[in-house]
């Protein structure tokens, strides 16, 4: 907006300034001087000229914030199987809420800031994304990848990331997973630091070298039937192959 003031700024003073030279042609209609008249001419042509670029200018610059306001709005829309990955500035706050995005790309993308309510993103390719501060809560990851990913400070409320692949991925300061479904995910060598696992569903899952810390006993029990915890470090802090490989006790 800066710019755009700027620009309306320049405006002004060169209307001003035309404003002006046409007074003055006014005022020489009695006296003929053809050389002043004339040059008079050429620089309110000039001034014409400045004034048509710098509307033409403003017309582009509007027209670019609108388009980037709405660049990053994907929301009720259908994408699935799109290629979306690399995008490292161009997905920041991105809205994919009530939209499909399966089978989709979004590997090493930036994601930070955004969300994706009520959406589906079946089998979609988020390895190595920066997903920090979103908000993805109620939707479908079913057998998605997060290999890697960027995880942090996320919400994933009530959503369903069965078979999901989060090998890799970075969990911490107070990630809201309350009532997510991780049966069958892959957790291996996962880090989650002070994420809310209340009433979430690890049967099946498998947390071979997870790291698990800082998350508050008072959250209550997550169902743990089915789950493998060999090497995992509970979120007490004792190792699980000191505790018969489970954490069933040490939550």
């Amino acid at each position: 907006m800066i710019t755009m003031n700027t620009l309306q700024s320049n405006l002004q003073g060169s209307q001003d300034s035309i404003n002006a030279i046409i007074l003055t042609i006014d005022d020489m209609d009695s006296n003929d001087s053809g050389d002043s008249l004339a040059q008079i001419l050429l620089l309110q042509q000039a001034l014409e000229d400045l004034q048509l670029d710098l509307e033409s200018s403003i017309v582009n610059l509007d027209s670019r914030l609108n388009e980037t306001r709405a660049i990053n709005d994907f929301s009720y829309l259908d994408f699935q199987g799109a290629q979306l990955f690399n995008f490292n500035n161009g997905l920041g706050n991105a809205s994919l809420s009530y939209s499909n995005f399966s089978d989709a790309s979004f590997r090493n993308a930036n994601l930070a800031g955004g969300d994706g309510l009520f959406s589906t993103f079946y089998n979609t390719d988020f390895s190595g994304a920066t997903m920090y501060q979103g908000i993805w809560r109620q939707s479908e990851f079913n057998n998605a990848l997060f290999v890697g990913s960027q995880l942090s400070y996320t919400e994933f409320r009530y959503s369903d990331l069965s078979g999901a692949n989060l090998s890799g991925a970075v969990m911490y300061g107070g990630s809201d997973w309350l009532m997510v479904n991780l049966s069958g995910a892959d957790l291996t060598n996962t880090w989650m630091y002070d994420v809310d696992l209340r009433y979430a569903d690890l049967t099946g899952a498998d947390l071979t070298g997870a790291r698990l810390a800082y998350l508050n006993p008072s959250y209550g029990p997550a169902d743990i039937t089915g789950v493998t915890w060999t090497n995992a470090i509970c979120p007490d802090g004792t190792h699980a192959s000191t505790v018969g490989n489970t954490c069933a006790n040490n939550l």
